[in-house]
């Protein structure tokens, strides 16, 4: 079941209560030379960003404004092209961000006499918390002033200034891409991505197991040869505990470690002979430093750093000092991943013990069900099925949805589809099941009830085909795919359950000849949008009506390639499906 989100039924985004840049950071990007900007998201009536509002730019973005565009607070729309076919393409590319999640960068050239600095740019666009963006355009310095040297980002040449801007910048890319995403992975490759190539050649990172052990999480060098060369070393070696210098020795004590052969930093193990093992393996002689990743006085893990391209210096102690600043920030991220990782896995855990582990073998009928998480993160769906024998000779159906996410719509889950079993045992009258649930939903302490929608059908054998008893309390109706290919809904409309004590619950029956399929399913399926339009129960119908004689694992399959294949993104919401087809 889905809600409006707030706040988007006027088209403008909510006020947020913090500022959008502390003042430590706002003063650094101050200094740096890439136009830096932070805007908030305007979304329409459906929830998708529309345009954006300014809330804060750095002197460089300041400077590169068209004189009363755009000011602080106002649509962005005005200054920026919305369509990537008008060249730049830049609100487009923000919006794409806002929509989806995921980071962008690339490259354009300004199309539009004043609205940028008229040389290239490079843009990267990160969605930060709060329904904000960062927009960070990297002009084309070499073009725009070759008469200046850019620093080097090993610290050697250029002015003390310069050295400091291109630290704060490295530090400022750190922070935007550590900022971009709570997946695993993604957040794995940012660490490495935040000092490859500002600050070194190539990363790797290592994060401890469950045994203390380190294990690579993530590595990027800027030169393919070079990383396969690394991914070669790190698949022959792994970084003991006890080692005594590298990553393991790193990791044991905190300390950082420098040195010029990367082999150094990844010594497996401190047993006799396993250094004449690694000098047999031919490896880049790269400087390096490793630096601990640690939290709160707990290292979690090390971040192997290495400089490979001709000319470049080993380490210094600046170097040091930045690279421990960047774990710091890495850190946090890591922990988040990590944490988040592991709520998803509890709630996969917990959402697969609410749903039945395996459909019964019912004889003259063939079952297929599916059940589709959504996308809300940690928070475990209220949509669940059930198949069990009522009989001798009768299996009971269930289909529902329980309202909101979370523990205690699973909670519910589990007592609704306990109930209904439970009764099971007394009464195949699906009416009667229905009453049971809506009254233990509503003998539940009123801060933890919700409502419920759920189907509820007995199937037995009936001559040569199947008899159908069905209820639905407030349930979207089961379709009906009869053997010659024509699709009906059946059933009649019922009341929620968990709302009134005495819900209106009107029984039908169906005669079920061989090769019917009837088709359960919950509203996250019909309420699937692309962009503002829902796939709806017409949807539905068409895939049923194009696929006669399929059984009934086909049928879920391809119904639920449908709903992949609908909107721009995977749906939002959990669904469930369940096929039941006569033999």
């Amino acid at each position: 079941m889905t809600t409006a989100a707030p706040g988007a039924e006027d088209g403008h985004a909510d006020a947020p209560e913090d500022r959008p840049v502390d003042t430590p950071l706002a003063e650094a990007f101050e200094l740096l030379p890439d136009a830096v900007s932070i805007s908030v998201a305007v979304r329409d009536a459906g929830g998708r960003a529309v345009d954006l509002r300014l809330e804060y730019a750095n002197a460089a973005a300041r400077t590169g404004h068209v004189p009363g565009a755009a000011p602080a607070g106002g649509p962005c729309g005005t200054l920026w092209s919305r369509t990537r076919t008008a060249g730049d393409g830049v609100l487009a590319a923000c919006l794409d961000v806002l929509n989806t999640g995921l980071p962008e960068h690339g490259a354009f050239t300004p199309v539009r006499k004043g609205a940028h600095r008229t040389t290239g740019h490079e843009y990267r666009v990160f969605r930060l918390r709060n329904d904000r963006l960062m927009l960070v355009l990297r002009t084309d310095r070499c073009a725009q002033a070759p008469e200046r040297t850019r620093p080097r980002p090993d610290g050697e040449g250029g002015s003390d200034d310069g050295n400091a801007r291109e630290r704060l910048r490295i530090l400022a890319d750190a922070g935007a891409l550590l900022g971009a995403s709570l997946d695993r992975e993604a957040t794995f490759d940012a660490v490495t991505g935040s000092v490859v190539p500002g600050l070194a050649d190539g990363c790797l990172l290592y994060l401890t197991d469950d045994t203390g052990h380190p294990v690579l999480a993530a590595l990027a060098h800027r030169d393919p040869c070079r990383r396969r060369e690394l991914r070669d070393l790190t698949e022959a070696f792994l970084p003991h505990p006890d080692a005594q210098d590298g990553v393991g020795a790193v990791i044991r004590t905190g300390r950082h470690e420098r040195g010029t052969d990367v082999t150094r930093a990844l010594v497996p193990s401190p047993h006799p002979g396993e250094g004449r093992r690694t000098q047999r393996l031919t490896s880049p002689a790269d400087p390096w430093l490793t630096v601990p990743v640690a939290r709160s006085g707990t290292v979690v893990g090390a971040m192997v750093l290495v400089r490979s391209a001709p000319g470049r210096s080993p380490f210094t102690e600046e170097d040091v000092r930045l690279a421990r600043e960047l774990s710091c920030r890495a850190t946090p991220a890591i922990e988040n991943a990590r944490h988040h990782t592991e709520q998803a896995e509890v709630a996969r855990r917990l959402q697969e013990s609410l749903l039945p582990r395996a459909l019964p073998d019912v004889p003259g009928l063939e079952l297929s069900a599916l059940h589709h998480p959504g996308q809300k993160g940690t928070l475990m769906g209220g949509d669940f099925y059930d198949v069990f024998p009522s009989g001798p000779r009768s299996w009971t159906v269930t289909v529902g949805d329980i309202a909101g996410k979370g523990p205690q719509a699973a909670a519910l889950t589990g007592l609704v589809r306990h109930t209904v079993r439970a009764t099971g045992r007394s009464t195949t009258d699906p009416a009667a099941l229905l009453h049971a649930v809506n009254t233990a939903l509503l003998d539940e302490p009123p801060s933890t009830r919700r409502f419920c929608t759920t189907a509820c059908a007995t199937l037995r054998p009936h001559g040569s085909g199947t008899r159908l008893t069905l209820v639905l309390g407030g349930h979207p109706h089961p379709l009906l795919r009869r053997s010659d290919g024509t699709v009906v809904p059946v059933g009649r409309p019922g009341t929620l359950l968990g709302v009134v004590n005495e819900p209106r619950l009107l029984t039908v029956h169906h005669e079920l000849e061989p090769g019917d399929l009837l088709l359960f399913y919950t509203d996250g399926v019909t309420e699937h949008r692309s962009n503002d339009v829902m796939l709806g129960e017409a949807g539905v119908h068409a895939v049923l009506a194009r696929t006669p004689g399929a059984s009934a694992e086909a049928t879920v399959r391809l119904l639920a390639e449908e709903i992949a294949a609908y909107g721009p993104r995977a749906p939002a919401d959990d669904f469930a499906l369940l096929g039941v087809r006569v033999r």
